[in-house]
């Protein structure tokens, strides 16, 4: 009776055991690298599907579950994420956070700095300068309404997401308590120097979570960053050889990958992807075109490339495809170093 007795509270005890920290992300590029730091140790629960837009986003009552129930929830920061700012004060989840914005170490741009000083003629960038609207990712036109969040008028939907049990809050990341980035350039993604800043948060932060498995963690933080190391090196020996060829992007959103590998950014054609530019803009492009010798125009996979076709109509300019989230990327260990290797190739494509 004894032992069967100690069998079922053994039994009974094993689940809590056993359980993974759950770490809820906001978007794709968070999660690929915190994915790369928890292998299979953890749970990661993402908030905003990958082919969903951040922007104009609305959280459903199934995700401030997430929220309420997760060790932590690691996300870019509310000038991307706006509608996560409210929840996470309601869940009393602010301390226990991840900001990416707000780590010490972190290398920002304000929306409006020159690219790059050997790139001539780009002097005509004055038009984004603290614009609050980072809504590069998504043209998603199924956003039905969400209940339970408030003072958010972010309209998207996005895939059911399953609730987790709940965990205790663990104070590891400095407060992102009174850090505003207004006109910061939030896409900070989609450097490879803040992608290690972030991944040794998360690293830190899994540690005091799950003791007993830190040094599997710190084992994978050292093979992100050597991983990173290498690539990088690999990526800007490849891009060197076309970075000189001007070329216009579909919005300004990839100022920190082309300020690292130092590319040759001629213009934009729109600040904000849900504005379409008039006929005044299109013709300015077209001018900036010719004036430019531009050999690319570079569309998104979340937004219709009419316009862009458009643009282009006429022309021989080539178009090609960029996608700043990653979205056809399957999230596993390597999925950071698959999405840079993915972008990296998406410049080469149409600029080599």
């Amino acid at each position: 009776m004894n032992k069967l007795l100690l069998t079922l509270g053994v039994s009974a005890l094993s689940p809590l055991t056993m359980a993974k920290p759950v770490i809820v992300t906001s978007i794709q590029p968070v999660s690929m690298v915190v994915a790369a730091i928890t292998g299979d140790r953890a749970e990661i629960e993402q908030i905003v599907s990958s082919t969903a837009s951040p922007h104009d986003f609305a959280l459903r009552p199934s995700d401030l579950r997430k929220i309420a129930q997760a060790d932590t929830v690691v996300w870019v920061g509310e000038s991307l994420e706006s509608f996560l700012e409210k929840p996470l004060e309601n869940a009393g989840k602010e301390a226990s956070s991840i900001e990416w914005l707000a780590l010490d170490g972190m290398s920002l741009r304000d929306f409006g700095e020159e690219h790059h000083d050997e790139h001539a003629g780009h002097d005509d960038h004055d038009e984004h300068a603290g614009h609050d609207d980072h809504d590069e990712h998504a043209g998603h036109d199924d956003h039905d309404e969400h209940a339970g969040h408030d003072d958010h008028d972010e309209h998207a939907g996005h895939d059911d997401h399953d609730e987790h049990g709940g965990h205790d809050d663990h104070d590891e990341h400095v407060g992102h308590e009174g850090h505003h980035h207004d006109g910061v350039d939030p896409h900070v993604w989609l450097s490879p120097d803040n992608a290690k800043v972030l991944a040794r948060a998360v690293t830190k932060r899994l540690a005091s979570l799950d003791a007993d498995n830190a040094k599997y963690y710190q084992a994978n933080l050292a093979k992100f960053e050597q991983g990173l190391t290498t690539q990088d090196a690999t990526i800007r020996a490849a891009l060197n050889k076309v970075n000189k060829v001007p070329y216009i992007v579909f919005h300004d959103g990839y100022s920190y990958f082309e300020e690292h590998y130092a590319l040759n950014h001629a213009g934009e054609v729109t600040v904000s992807p849900e504005r379409k530019p008039g006929a005044k803009k299109v013709a300015e492009l077209r001018h900036e075109i010719e004036e430019h010798k531009v050999q690319c125009v570079f569309s998104e996979p979340q937004f219709s490339p009419a316009i862009v076709n458009t643009l282009l109509e006429g022309t021989k300019v080539k178009t090609a495809r960029l996608d700043p989230l990653g979205s056809d990327i399957k999230l596993d260990m390597n999925a950071y170093f698959n999405f840079m290797n993915s972008l990296s190739d998406q410049f080469l494509s149409c600029l080599g």
